[in-house]
């Protein structure tokens, strides 16, 4: 443990000596320009220590190497201001097209479904509970699996919060939703499909029942499993209906920039008809429209054009295959945890993310040895593990080599400890 702070302590004196010498060097606004060869090659320097997908271990995160038709279709729209929809009329049809694409994968009707392509599932969240809100729900129960941007939302919100506790398996306890709605009342519950650190999807059709007995409604934070859970559902994974079939359901986020690979930035909110979304339409005089949609204004078409392109190139059984390889591959590393006795999994992965508990080791050590190692994987939040979120950039063979350093390290921290 000493050798561990150790280097934690030399590594933050390192980097903050490194930040004040670049604070000196970049900080102050240049009196005249450089030349434009200078800042390209400054800018391909600092790119070069940058990590990619495809080329080094990033195995933690949610996002992944987009498809190469997203980001041509990003490049040809980027310059179109999505909050300005008579001028950019076709970036305005395009996101009503992908809002449509995405009411109907969630068990929406397509014909009746509004909605908007975001900066991310952070954005949607918020723009989801102000909905609620809006519409007189001004409780948000949020359970201890949530997305953090939840608790943030409801907080500058200025929402009444209530917590609601965990079953066993670390989804939302129906018991105690019940007992908090009979002593708080109505509001808005937020349910998740695909929770952070452990991809494990709420029972939704029974949080929607509950929700529709005490007068509430449900949003749901689909950022992660909205790419993923209709498919596995599709292939015959024992899922929950996590949209609009669900009658208290009245908003889903869905992130493009995860499983749907769009290039960031790409989140996506879906409300179950114009009526539940027209808060998020303001008025705006300066504007042709006279209207401006979402919280935050000005937002580029390339994000709407690429999601629009990677769904339409993929369709539904492009992205069940993809899926499918990330739920084998998850299942695989699973697999190795249970063989070796130094690892065991917090939980059977339901979707392509796998919690790994180290034996007799606390995870942030084993953490802070993988970075090391130049291993990208994160910490599992609610439980004290490794998380690996197998995305499509991620190799079965890439998983057994990082399984291999995994079980390396752990074995070597515990020969530490004794």
């Amino acid at each position: 443990m000493g050798k561990y702070c150790l280097r934690a302590i030399v590594i933050f004196v390192v980097s903050w000596l490194v930040r004040g010498v670049l604070v000196v060097l970049y900080s102050r606004f240049p009196r005249s320009g450089v030349d434009w060869r200078e800042v390209l090659r400054e800018l391909q320097s600092r790119a070069r220590i940058v990590p990619v997908h495809l080329l080094e271990n990033i195995i933690g995160s949610m996002t992944t190497y987009p498809h190469p038709l997203g980001v041509e279709a990003f490049r040809l729209f980027w310059h179109a201001n999505a909050n300005d929809p008579l001028v950019f009329r076709e970036i305005a049809k395009l996101e009503s097209e992908v809002v449509s694409m995405l009411g109907d994968l969630l068990g929406g009707d397509p014909a009746r479904v509004e909605g908007m392509i975001t900066s991310g599932g952070s954005e949607a969240n918020v723009s989801a509970l102000y909905l609620a809100r809006e519409h007189g729900y001004d409780t948000v129960y949020i359970p201890l699996n949530v997305h953090e941007s939840v608790v943030k939302a409801a907080r500058f919100l200025r929402m009444n919060t209530v917590r609601v506790g965990l079953g066993s398996n670390y989804k939302i306890s129906l018991e105690d939703l019940v007992e908090k709605l009979e002593k708080h009342g109505r509001g808005v519950i937020v349910a998740t499909a695909g929770s952070t650190g452990l991809g494990l999807v709420d029972p939704i059709p029974e949080v929607s029942k509950i929700a529709l007995e005490y007068e509430s409604i449900v949003h749901v934070d689909a950022a992660y499993g909205g790419f993923i859970v209709p498919f596995l559902k599709a292939m015959g994974a024992p899922l929950p209906d996590i949209g609009f079939t669900n009658e208290a359901v009245v908003s889903v986020t869905i992130d493009p920039h995860k499983m749907g690979l769009a290039p960031i930035p790409a989140g996506g909110l879906v409300a179950r008809s114009r009526e539940w979304f027209e808060p998020l339409l303001f008025d705006s005089s300066y504007l042709p429209m006279g209207y401006q949609k979402g919280l935050f204004g000005t937002r580029t078409g390339g994000s709407i054009a690429a999601t629009w392109a990677v769904i339409k190139s993929l369709g539904f059984d492009g992205y069940l295959n993809i899926v499918s390889e990330c739920m084998s591959n998850a299942v695989f590393l699973a697999g190795f945890a249970d063989y070796s006795p130094r690892l065991e999994l917090a939980t059977r992965p339901e979707t392509p993310i796998v919690c790994i508990k180290p034996k007799g080791v606390e995870a942030k050590r084993v953490l802070g040895e993988l970075w090391r190692r130049k291993w990208y994987p994160y910490h599992c939040g609610i439980v004290d593990g490794v998380r690996v979120v197998v995305m499509p950039h991620i190799t079965r063979e890439k998983l057994q080599e990082f399984a291999q350093v995994l079980d390396e390290v752990v074995g070597s921290l515990q020969a530490s400890n004794t």
